[in-house]
């Protein structure tokens, strides 16, 4: 079986979760394709699963791959029973399978059980996926993408930082290039190595992750925050899944530094009151995180427009004042917070935030070419951005100086997102 280097380095790893970065024609697909379907035979009745984004997806890259470069191949194919092309099955002789399959979302994610998983292309899957089906993975689990730009895999497996704690430990990183596919050709090797852009050569050259265009934000990061500044506090609720940010905003001028408080879902909120025991409504738990930032009842609190938190912090306490809904609004709050100079203090998360934040794309009838727009990309985690925006933008005019908290009536509107 012909392997390029970095099958020696899969089929030897223990850690649990492999994730393998590369660039284009890396030859990472055909790797793990090669090593689970050894796993398949020197393990029998083991059950593995290849994952994407879709069936169609599947059939045109990770099956295809599997049936032209490892099913077909001597040494592999003498140990295949059956394959099931309507379910997408290989069956080997030893009771091991290898089946190709697609998960609508979370819920559809939670049932099925395996030894092994690979995730093909898992920057179009989103973090609850993968955490799902890694929980019901019993050995290892490996994933691909190619690092056009950072998505959960950085955040959640890889940064130091901001990792999952219960992944600490027990994940690998390799990252490859064309130059480590043995399938490749002389001439397609040399068209990689022709590439002249900058950016693109070290995204699909040399699978390094990408710096992304269209960035809406570029804070700078500071190792501390000038002393005697007045500030604020900016929230955004978290519902559901999404976690709960708050945002203290220093201020003075022309100055603005961020530095984030909470970064919590409101069920991890009440899973922490109850195992504290802790006698406090989730809204309760922020105002005892507002108040121990300094927080008093003449402070600037802005955050998302919901009534019934409104009620509840102030009932704690907090002087909270909910933003509006109204056209543009996030448009122009984003044009507001640009227009000073922003920092950040030991937020890690909002590092990662504004490296995704972009505006989305659209295309130019006149020219067809790929333009920007004046609205960022829905779905990107934006939890700290949005807060201290919510705090900065009704504010924005009254910031000349340190210590102008005077309020007026007429609050600017904020949509609600």
């Amino acid at each position: 079986m012909k392997t390029g280097p970095l099958f020696g380095k899969l089929i030897n790893c223990i850690i649990r979760i492999i994730v393998c970065q590369g660039g284009g024609d890396a030859g990472k697909t055909v790797t793990v394709l090669q090593v689970l379907a050894i796993k398949a035979i020197t393990e029998p009745g083991s059950i593995i699963t290849v994952e994407g984004d879709s069936i169609p997806n599947l059939r045109a890259g990770a099956l295809r791959t599997f049936q032209r470069y490892v099913a077909s191949d001597p040494e592999i194919s003498k140990y295949i029973q059956d394959y099931n092309k309507t379910e997408r099955v290989y069956t080997f002789h030893g009771g091991s399978i290898i089946e190709f399959k697609s998960f609508e979302d979370e819920q559809d994610a939670r049932g099925s059980e395996r030894d092994y998983l690979y995730m093909n292309e898992a920057n179009s899957r989103s973090y609850n996926i993968f955490w799902q089906l890694q929980r019901k993975t019993r050995k290892q689990v490996f994933i691909d993408y190619n690092p056009t730009m950072r998505f959960w895999a950085h955040e959640k497996l890889l940064d130091e930082k901001t990792r999952d704690k219960q992944f600490e430990g027990k994940v690998q990183l390799y990252i490859t290039d064309h130059r480590h596919n043995p399938f490749l050709s002389k001439e397609e090797h040399d068209a990689y190595e022709s590439i002249t852009d900058p950016e693109t050569f070290r995204v699909y050259s040399r699978g390094m992750t990408g710096r992304v265009e269209g960035t809406i934000y570029r804070f700078k990061k500071v190792d501390k925050i000038p002393e005697g500044l007045a500030f604020g506090f900016g929230i955004d609720f978290g519902y559901n899944q999404d976690p709960c940010a708050i945002m203290k905003i220093y201020y003075h001028r022309r100055d603005r530094y961020w530095h984030g408080l909470l970064y919590k879902s409101e069920n991890e909120i009440l899973d922490e009151i109850v195992k504290n025991n802790l006698d406090m409504t989730p809204a309760g738990y922020m105002a005892d995180i507002l108040k121990k930032n300094g927080c008093t009842a003449s402070s600037l609190v802005w955050g998302d427009h919901d009534k019934n938190y409104q009620v509840q912090l102030r009932r704690h306490g907090i002087p909270f004042r909910m933003t509006k809904k109204g056209p543009n609004s996030v448009k122009t709050g984003i044009s507001k917070v640009k227009s000073f100079n922003n920092y950040y203090y030991d937020t890690p998360i909002l590092e990662k935030e504004q490296e995704t934040y972009v505006w989305d794309k659209g295309v130019d009838l006149l020219t067809g070419k790929e333009v920007f727009l004046d609205v960022p990309v829905q779905g990107v985690p934006d939890h700290y951005l949005d807060a201290g925006r919510y705090f900065i933008y009704p504010h924005a005019l009254r910031f000349a100086t340190v210590g102008t908290d005077n309020e007026k009536e007429d609050e600017p509107v904020e949509e609600n997102e």
